[in-house]
């Protein structure tokens, strides 16, 4: 080993506790910004991410559709209630939906050639049945139940008596209003009543609802920054309707998070520009406390380029050292993904290796460059 080698390894050695501050320092600077970067990438994702739900209610269905095909949503959830609709001559709750999931968790079981996807893109009187109530009915799958208002025998009488000879009321409910078709028992303990059908089949439920609006037209936004466009374009589409549909979007979560981002991106950089400036300025000042020591070796022959190599490799060195134990603390504590930080934590590790390798070189040049016996002379 030549004899710089061998200094080096002994500047390193004699010199312990300003090794490890050269090296804590590093390892503080690359915790910080690697805490930022992780941070930033964070909120990058997580503003995006951010589920806003625009609502609209009391809608008609081909107008939420307007919304649903704009571009601006994602995601629709569509709902009507009937609360007064009788199945099987008894009151049931009757639900058209676009998603069930909403509603129900339980399984369901589909009758043959029907899924969930036939099911909600079907305009047929076909529906649902908890597994239960559809047993009390004596129903199964493929069977018909019958489906009506609960003042339907007033309704149909309002133009005169409408029975033929001999109709009973119910012959006279089967020949006036439909029949739904069970095509899925949902398996669950639950003794609930409750109907499910398909939302386009509206247009063949005339008698529970008259005038079809829905009361829940839910959407996901699909882009966070064209929120105000979505707001504009569902004013027009709810323009010169008398039912007056309400619409409500919350965003104050999503610009929270927002602003956050904003604020990382704006003090990035200046979080990088301050750490290399500090990996530069710091290593150099202890350089500049080891002038007497650089003295001595330009007195004992050494040349100065010789001088300023040794001091400065040894503060590249501790920040090398500083600089993993930095990012690993990062990697330890926060859990980043390796392949979303790797990229950054590696171009500032070049970065600070080599601010700390032209900060230290120079203050090691200017202590070097110095005359010897000035140099000795002078008070450390």
């Amino acid at each position: 080993m030549s004899w710089s080698g061998r200094y080096l390894s002994r500047l390193l050695g004699r010199s312990p506790g300003r090794s490890l501050l050269s090296l804590l320092l590093a390892a503080l600077l690359a915790f910080a910004f690697g805490l930022v970067t992780v941070l930033r990438g964070l909120y990058a994702e997580l503003y995006r991410q951010v589920e806003v739900k625009p609502l609209v209610s009391t809608i008609g269905y081909e107008r939420a559709m307007k919304i649903e095909n704009s571009g601006y949503v994602r995601d629709p959830y569509y709902e009507a209630r009937s609360l007064d609709a009788e199945i099987e001559m008894e009151a049931a709750p009757f639900y058209l939906v676009n998603k069930l999931d909403r509603l129900v968790r339980d399984p369901v079981e589909w009758a043959e050639g029907w899924d969930e996807e036939t099911f909600f893109s079907s305009q047929r009187l076909v529906c649902i049945l908890y597994a239960s109530r559809a047993e009390e009915l004596g129903k199964g799958l493929g069977d018909k139940v019958r489906v009506n208002e609960e003042a339907w025998l007033t309704n149909v009488s309002k133009n005169g008596y409408p029975f033929e000879p001999g109709e009973t009321v119910e012959e006279l409910r089967d020949r006036k209003r439909p029949f739904l078709t069970v095509v899925g028992l949902i398996r669950s303990e639950r003794g609930d009543k409750t109907v499910f059908g398909p939302v386009r089949s509206y247009l063949n439920l005339g008698c529970l609802f008259p005038v079809f609006l829905l009361d829940i037209a839910e959407y996901t936004l699909a882009d966070y920054h064209r929120a105000a466009e979505l707001t504009s374009f569902v004013k027009g589409v709810m323009d010169g309707l008398q039912t007056r549909p309400r619409f409500h979007m919350d965003t104050s979560y999503a610009d929270r998070v927002y602003k956050m981002h904003r604020l990382i991106e704006t003090l990035y950089p200046l979080t990088i520009a301050a750490a290399l400036l500090l990996g530069a300025v710091l290593p150099g000042l202890t350089v500049l406390h080891a002038s007497r020591e650089i003295s001595v070796l330009r007195a004992l022959g050494a040349k100065t380029g010789k001088c300023v190599g040794i001091y400065t490799l040894a503060q590249v060195l501790c920040a090398f050292v500083g600089l993993l134990l930095g990012f690993l603390l990062v990697v330890l504590i926060r859990k980043p993904e390796l392949g979303a930080v790797g990229r950054p934590f590696g171009i500032y590790l070049a970065a600070h290796l080599a601010a700390c390798a032209l900060g230290s070189g120079m203050f090691a040049w200017l202590c070097a460059r110095k005359h010897v016996l000035a140099q000795l002379q002078g008070k450390e």
